[in-house]
């Protein structure tokens, strides 16, 4: 399957996206919570997490 790269500014939106989507995760699941995360997910939460372009 192809994979289209994100802009930084949108895989730092992707990103934010991922940890609200994790919060929600936590919150109704608890500890018994899990989620598979695929190098573009990594991207993002990287980017978001990144003040910079690195």
């Amino acid at each position: 399957m192809a994979t289209k790269l994100l802009s930084h500014n949108d895989d730092r939106e992707a990103g934010k996206s991922h940890l609200e989507y994790m919060r929600e995760l936590l919150s109704k699941h608890g500890d018994e919570a899990k989620i598979d995360l695929h190098a573009g997910h990594m991207r993002s939460l990287l980017a978001f997490a990144s003040p910079d372009k690195r």
